[in-house]
């Protein structure tokens, strides 16, 4: 028997280089997947319709399970919860950075499951 791990996989709202204040304001997202805490793709992708419910569809159908932003209108959180998407606000900084983060943060808890499994 195989178990399937879901390979995560991260958005960062871009403003540039750093991580948009605000969600709504991102042009673009950096999406980057990992597996076994080590990143496996990268691409950075325009968002374009500006509507917030429309934004969290495209994310989902690329299949990302976190967004990494500034802030985040807490209206549409429901909206993100529903699509299997988790929102992480208060990021700011250059993108990569945040990136560096995630995957140490998936690497402490990939070790963590086994050493009590």
């Amino acid at each position: 028997m195989s178990l399937s791990i879901a390979v995560p996989t991260v958005a960062i709202a871009l403003f540039g280089d750093e991580v948009s204040p605000r969600f709504c304001f991102a042009e673009k997202v950096l999406v980057v997947s990992f597996e076994d805490g080590q990143e496996t793709w990268r691409n950075v992708v325009s968002l374009g319709e500006p509507w917030l419910p429309v934004r969290m569809s495209q994310l989902s159908a690329m299949g990302v399970s976190t967004l990494l932003c500034g802030a985040f209108n807490r209206a549409y959180l429901p909206n993100a919860e529903r699509l299997g998407i988790r929102v992480v606000t208060g990021i700011s900084g250059n993108a990569d950075a945040a990136v560096t983060k995630f995957r140490r943060g998936l690497q402490v808890a990939q070790r963590s499951r086994q050493r009590r499994g």
